[in-house]
């Protein structure tokens, strides 16, 4: 915020989407993305925040300290049905003066590069530029790879590194190009370094030169394009962007 540099990756541990005000859940403490987004609004004043969370387990704490805000948008993709059980429905849309701000795509098990993208360019970004946010925040997790042990998705580290590629042009585009990733689940200790690195590389727009040695392998299996069943999903995610929008333009 206070321009010495543009983005930021913050690799912490414990993870803390899932922590709510006043208690931990789901390996996490404290909530360090809303801890995060209260402080851009406390100390720096912002009227506009973004919080986008990509791991594969919906952020049930975040959505819950924000849903009443209309100042933090909170976008969740996550797979359906996962961790916590009967969270992160389509119909979670905020409450009172946030009605609008919070939209959740839960995305079937098996969803691929096909279903993300989509869910991207059909939800996440047209809700951002909508929202033109003043700051991005991103809950950075990777239990969405295809070798998570407590994930049903199939992402490569390319997919990370395409996600966190958009959301820097967002940010690039209404914010100066503030962006500030912070590290959520991936439980794979073999594949989960690659998935981060891409974002990090993707972030600071550089390369380390480190090679996937796992990427051909997961972006040739079948089902990485997007299947009927997860256009649909996708599709029943769009109806809260098309709120969003209204409430913009209000």
């Amino acid at each position: 915020m206070e321009g010495q540099v543009s983005t930021g990756y913050v690799l912490c541990r414990p993870p803390g989407h899932h922590a709510e005000r006043s208690e931990g859940a789901g390996f996490c403490i404290f909530n360090n993305v809303a801890v995060a987004a209260a402080a851009a609004r406390e100390v720096y004043g912002l009227k506009r925040i973004c919080i986008v969370d990509y791991d594969v387990h919906h952020g049930n704490g975040t959505q819950h300290i924000f849903e009443g805000d209309e100042h933090i948008l909170f976008i969740s993709l996550h797979q359906d049905s996962n961790y916590p059980l009967h969270s992160g429905a389509v119909t979670e849309q905020g409450t009172g003066q946030g009605e609008g701000f919070t939209i959740n795509c839960p995305l079937p098990p098996g969803s691929g590069t096909g279903a993300y993208k989509a869910a991207f360019e059909r939800v996440v970004l047209p809700a951002l530029e909508a929202f033109r946010p003043e700051l991005v925040l991103v809950s950075s997790g990777f239990d969405a790879s295809y070798a998570d042990p407590l994930g049903a998705q199939i992402l490569s580290s390319q997919d990370f590194r395409w996600m966190a590629t958009q959301l820097k042009a967002i940010a690039d585009r209404h914010c100066g190009g503030k962006v500030l990733a912070v590290h959520e689940g991936g439980y794979s200790e073999v594949y989960t370094p690659f998935c981060c690195l891409a974002v990090v590389e993707a972030l600071a727009g550089t390369s380390s030169g480190i090679i996937d040695p796992f990427l051909h392998e997961v972006s040739n299996w079948g089902y990485q394009r997007l299947q009927n069943h997860q256009d649909a999903a996708i599709s029943a995610a769009e109806r809260p962007v098309a709120l969003l929008k209204n409430k913009m333009q209000a």
